[in-house]
């Protein structure tokens, strides 16, 4: 088990958010024209479902020494706003693609190999339709 501890707060500039994550201070801000000091909160999260994908890529690609090179995402994340202010994010759209001399059957398996041990991938899968595909 591990425990991880981010802590975060409202700065006096409107809508800007410092956090803090052991030794790494990064900032949240809104999209508007006068808030991009930083991405805002769903852009994070697609970062985090992105990061936790490719890192457990680089891990299984290195512990069994596979021609994995250039493996990258992108996620197209799809907002439903609720009224009142309320929005949640529907759903996920991931497209994966990296260079391999693998064939079609291998690549597959290797996609899903990473997304069952991906942490941040698994906990939202069963929160957010996520579609994943293979390029």
């Amino acid at each position: 088990m591990s425990e991880y501890l981010v802590k975060s707060k409202l700065e006096d500039k409107e809508w800007q958010i410092k956090n803090q994550a052991r030794d790494h201070v990064f900032i949240c801000d809104d999209a508007g024209d006068d808030h991009n000091a930083g991405p805002n909160p769903v852009e994070y999260l697609c970062s985090s479902v992105n990061s936790c994908i490719v890192m457990s890529a680089g891990m299984i690609a290195k512990s069994h020494q596979l021609d994995v090179k250039n493996f990258q995402v992108e996620n197209r994340a799809q907002t439903e706003k609720l009224g009142h202010g309320k929005s949640v994010v529907t759903e996920m759209e991931i497209t994966v693609s990296f260079d391999s001399k693998m064939n079609k059957d291998e690549r597959a398996d290797f996609l899903s190999h990473v997304l069952h041990v991906s942490t941040v991938y698994q906990t939202l899968k069963e929160a957010v339709k996520i579609y994943v595909v293979l390029a």
